[in-house]
């Protein structure tokens, strides 16, 4: 077996000494270096072991170790620097390292609950109904004993979640609906629903998951059942720490037509005198006491702007408004405490922290607006816009939204020490890991790391700064919004499009991948940050979790529109390479539970080889990489054996050219489907003009939809065979070399190597593979055929087409505009798939970038 050390390199950037800190990241392997978890250790920056967490992520097609999840504890000062390292040899040559007694963390499954103590505090988690946290009790460790000291939460203390909703409204006059009662949905009601179980057991941490339906509180009448509403709270639990973090996920289960949201909220439940002391993030903290009935608000209603109130008698007064809120507020008694610090408070705006009455703890509002804005589940409008490429209606239902947050509890006299720990858990130190050693390990199929190729270098980084910088100027920010960016940018208005079919992003060719794939080059604190908001809003938002009426969108990701979700989920959009990014980088649970519903999503695609149906080639080829991922991230067989079923079909409908139709068939000689009506808005509803339940083009949507084709007959366009080729092949070729590097098989490289060939020309025509290049994605094509290869002609038109995006990049001062290569955000992804990998390709091939 091999031994190595892999850096990881720590940074700490709110000015806050750290001791013990929990940190969390995921690392790669070589393949072939390790075989089993028991041969790893960390060190600190002195070299000495010191006690390690880890979780298997996944493997290489040998069976070694592929990425580990690693949990440890380290010491900073505050702004400064330290590095650790992840090791692993044959660990009979190393002693074991035990947690110190005054830090262990125990943990104990009951029946009715699970127990926690991290040997500063021991808390319970019910396993009967809802509770958050409850038994709170500090205490300290006397050897292996945890002696109790001072209770703050009791069992049934009054901790909920709650979402309250409208289900009607007036308009004025007579003019009035009424969907249903609307009111507060709660999780504690529904118990025959609720499970809590351990997600996660170690040394040094431990992670609960919550599961459960929030039901209509009904105390009379007929309506009991209703639950609208589904949650899912996971709480991590540190060796030695006081304070936990949670992540809140409610999915919207209702009828988004009828529902409106008014506030989701979580109850950290404590008992304090009614009188009690608080600080509050402000302008500047803010200290005081709040007399029996008095109570704060500290509300975020944009993302510039915050109000903190004090309320009493039904009554409000402004204490202080200002820009952005860093989000946290501790309330102590004479005797205990309880302090909530919001993460992406701002960003993620309208959301509030309040005193629950009479010292019954903090209530944190996922949503909550001042002014009484509600959230609107319906789609932007009931028709769909066909002539603009929209497809089958979709809405709110099914979609979802994580929040997080962190919690502590503390003795009378520590406030100020809680106020720098909440203020240190909003923004913990960064673990960053050598490029060099993620490029090695072939991280997203290999890349080159920043620095190598300075002149393309330029390049990335003034794109994905272009696309941050756009986020800012635009503020796309909000509970839905913040993690995506707009799509279109329409020439004619000098601004982005935001109507019809073209509006957020959503999951139109996954900027997120974009975005990770610079960060694993440059280890940027702010890229994995900005990584982290969007893989969290496609995860969240842009997927379909649940609906009753169509199950088979449950787990596929919504098209592109003014909504996140006002477009049908389709595989055509199901981009999944972010989320695995982000799972490998983090352990993420909610990630993996989300990549697993996708798996079951792409299992459920099927086809048909009459020829009056078509494939969708973009959607069978994102059905093909999706299962590579499913299998790799949960070793289920069945995502492969589907994925080989899936290729047979996709090798079948490669032409001899080596291209392929984007609506192709295997069964016809030609590899085309009977000719039907062409431009389809998106390949559910071409199905349904192809099954006769749905009509084709009107004369005008027709018109419309096909200006700049010149003379056409009304809707019996037939599509040019040049035109059915291209674009949608490049989202084929990342699926085919993700099969080859699992498989090895000569069968797939000489499939890949023949697509290849004609994105050349089939000559190696620089000229035509310039035309090809879709924001530069062809050039990792290019380098993964001389890689099978050896042949350097792939190379040199990479070269050439690297060139061509430089030409292409943004120089003006606009910053709109500046950095951009081609005004939109799709290509940030395409461009970050094809051109680091090309780099590497180069450097190993001894050749430089092209001169500009």
């Amino acid at each position: 077996m091999s031994s190595g050390r892999i850096g990881l390199h720590l940074r700490e950037e709110r000015g806050i000494a750290r001791r013990q800190w929990p940190l969390t990241r995921g690392v790669p392997l070589p393949k072939g270096a390790l075989k089993t978890l028991e041969d790893l250790w960390i060190e600190d920056a002195d070299g000495l072991s010191i006690p390690g967490q880890f979780r298997l992520l996944s493997r290489w097609p040998d069976s070694s170790v592929k990425w580990v999840l690693a949990d440890f504890q380290a010491d900073l000062e505050a702004g400064g620097e330290a590095e650790y390292a992840l090791c692993y040899e044959d660990a009979g040559q190393r002693s074991d390292i035990a947690v110190p007694p005054d830090r262990i963390l125990e943990l104990r499954e009951g029946e009715d609950a699970i127990e926690v103590c991290t040997g500063a505090v021991r808390f319970e988690v019910s396993r009967r109904r809802f509770g958050l946290i409850e038994r709170v009790v500090l205490g300290r460790r006397d050897g292996e004993l945890f002696i109790a000291e001072e209770e703050v939460t009791p069992a049934d203390a009054g901790a909920e979640a709650w979402v309250r909703i409208r289900e009607g409204a007036s308009r004025g006059g007579t003019e009035r609906t009424i969907y249903g009662m609307g009111g507060d949905c709660l999780a504690s009601i529904a118990d025959d629903e609720y499970s809590a179980e351990v997600e996660e057991a170690g040394p040094l941490r431990v992670v609960i998951a919550c599961r459960g339906r929030c039901e209509a509180f009904a105390p009379m009448h007929h309506y009991k059942g209703y639950r609208p509403f589904h949650i899912t709270t996971r709480i991590y639990a540190y060796a030695g720490h006081s304070f936990l973090r949670v992540l809140h996920t409610v999915v919207m289960a209702c009828n988004a037509r009828e529902t409106e949201v008014e506030e989701i909220g979580v109850r950290v439940a404590a008992s304090l005198d009614p009188s009690t002391q608080y600080q509050v993030a402000s302008r500047r903290p803010r200290a005081g006491t709040l007399s029996p009935g008095q109570s704060l608000l500290l509300a975020q209603r944009s993302d510039n702007h915050f109000h903190l109130y004090q309320r009493q008698d039904g009554q409000r007064k402004v204490l202080a408004e200002g820009e952005r809120t860093e989000g946290w507020l501790v309330l102590n008694d004479e005797r205990v405490g309880v302090g909530v610090g919001f993460r992406y408070m701002a960003e993620e705006y309208p959301k509030a922290l309040g005193t629950a009455a009479n010292g019954q703890g903090i209530d944190v509002y996922l949503w909550q607006d001042p002014q009484g804005e509600r959230l609107s589940l319906r789609r932007y409008d009931e028709d769909v816009a066909w002539h603009e490429g929209e497809g089958v209606y979709a809405d709110g239902t099914g979609t979802a939204k994580t929040s997080e947050f962190f919690t502590s509890f503390f003795r009378a006299g520590e406030q100020d020490e809680q106020v720098e720990l909440l203020r240190g858990a909003l923004s913990a130190p960064h673990v960053a890991l050598e490029p060099g050693h993620l490029a090695a390990c072939e991280v997203t199929g290999g890349f080159a790391p920043e620095g190598r190729f300075p002149r393309s270098d330029r390049m990335m980084t003034g794109f994905v700064d272009w696309l941050r910088r756009n986020i800012e100027l635009g503020h796309w920010y909000g509970f839905f919004d913040w993690g995506d960016v707009l799509v279109a940018w329409e020439e004619s208005e000098n601004d982005w499009r935001f109507r019809g079919r073209w509006g957020w992003c959503n999951s139109e060719w996954d900027p997120r991948h974009g975005v990770w794939i610079q960060y694993l080059r440059t280890g940027a604190r702010a890229l994995f940050e900005l990584g982290e908001a969007m893989t969290r809003h496609s995860t969240d938002v842009d997927t379909c979790h649940y609906h009753p009426f169509r199950p088979y969108m449950v787990g596929g990701c919504y098209r592109h529109s003014i909504d996140h979700f006002g477009d049908e989920p389709c595989a055509s959009h199901t981009f999944i390479d972010n989320w695995v990014d982000y799972y490998y980088l983090s352990g993420d649970a909610r990630t993996l539970e989300v990549v697993q519903e996708a798996g079951e999503f792409f299992l459920r695609y099927t086809w048909s080889e009459d020829p009056r149906f078509s494939f969708s080639l973009r959607s069978i080829a994102n059905v093909l990489r999706g299962l590579l991922y499913a299998y790799e991230l949960t070793g289920a067989e069945r995502f492969m054996r589907r994925a080989e079923e899936v290729y047979e079909v996709i090798a079948r409908g490669q032409n001899d050219d080596g291209s392929w139709h984007k609506r192709f068939q295997v069964s016809t000689a030609d590899k085309l489907p009977d000719q039907g009506p062409y431009a389809m808005a998106s390949e559910g509803t071409t199905l349904a003009v192809e099954l006769g339940t749905a009509d084709s083009f009107t004369d005008e949507e027709y018109r419309v939809a096909h200006q700049g084709y010149g003379t056409l007959s009304p809707r019996t366009f037939v599509v040019p065979v040049s035109d059915q080729k291209g674009y949608q092949t490049h989202y084929l070729m990342v699926g085919l070399e993700l099969f080859h590097r699992m498989t090895g098989r000569r069968d797939v490289a000489e499939v890949y190597r023949r697509a290849v060939d004609w994105f050349c020309g089939n000559d190696f025509n620089a000229d035509f593979s310039i035309g090809q290049h879709y924001y530069g994605i062809i050039c990792r094509h290019l380098a993964y055929a001389w890689r099978l290869s050896g042949d350097e002609r792939y190379l040199q038109i990479g070269r050439a087409v690297l060139a061509r995006l430089m030409q292409l990049q943004d120089q003006s001062d606009d910053p709109r505009r500046r950095g951009a290569v081609g005004q939109s955000p799709m290509g940030v992804s395409l461009l970050f798939f094809g051109v680091p990998y090309l780099l590497a390709a180069l450097a190993e091939a001894g050749m430089d970038e092209p001169e500009p």
